[in-house]
């Protein structure tokens, strides 16, 4: 039989410490895990726009604003009739970089209407008046992995800088929009042509002349 005094000593000498309760024992985190939690930090801050990667792994579109706006604001309600002037080019691609056909100048469409690249739908929300906006459009939001008008390569990641003109904020807006969009001359040129329309049949029958 083992006695007390015995058993105490053995205690000591293969350390008691391993029967300290678990509060008093300190942890120290290891170099491996403070490594890993700082490129967790690094990504999570990373800005989305400097951290767009021109692979198949980019699937999310991301923005830059060169200049903020005032006033109106893309996203404020649906079906929104907005004017934006925009510019594009390719990205990371061995075929010329700049788009001179997306040079547009003036484009009116509807949000929602889907009318407009649905990349650079999404890259307009929240913009304002004036402003102007850089946004990089990955292909699944883009032209997908077909060439386009034989201009945009398959898969191409596309760089937008995007202004917005105007915004449409009741129907009397959105006529004048419409109006300008479409050409005051080219407009007028329509109204005299409906109204001869209108009016040929009785010039054609002598109507006038008759009465």
């Amino acid at each position: 039989m083992v006695k007390p005094t015995a058993l105490v000593l053995a205690l000591l000498a293969t350390g008691a410490g391993a029967f300290a309760p678990a509060s008093s024992v300190q942890r120290y985190p290891s170099k491996m895990q403070s490594s890993s939690e700082v490129v967790e930090d690094e990504t999570a801050d990373a800005d989305p726009y400097d951290a767009y990667d021109t692979s198949f792994k980019q699937k999310k579109v991301a923005t830059r604003d060169i200049k903020k706006g005032s006033g109106y604001t893309v996203g404020e309600s649906e079906g929104q009739l907005l004017k934006i002037k925009y510019s594009a080019k390719l990205m990371d691609s061995k075929y010329t970089a700049d788009l001179k056909a997306f040079n547009v100048e003036g484009m009116v469409f509807k949000t929602g209407e889907q009318r407009c690249l649905p990349g650079l739908e999404e890259g307009i929300k929240g913009m304002q008046l004036g402003g102007v906006r850089k946004i990089r459009v990955p292909p699944n939001k883009g032209y997908g992995d077909q060439w386009y008008r034989g201009i945009v390569p398959p898969s191409s990641h596309l760089e937008f800088e995007a202004e917005l003109i105007d915004i449409a904020q009741n129907p009397v807006e959105e006529f004048k929009l419409k109006l300008e969009d479409f050409g005051y001359d080219r407009a007028a040129g329509a109204t005299l042509c409906l109204a001869y329309l209108a009016v040929s049949p009785f010039i054609g029958n002598g109507g006038f002349a008759n009465n």
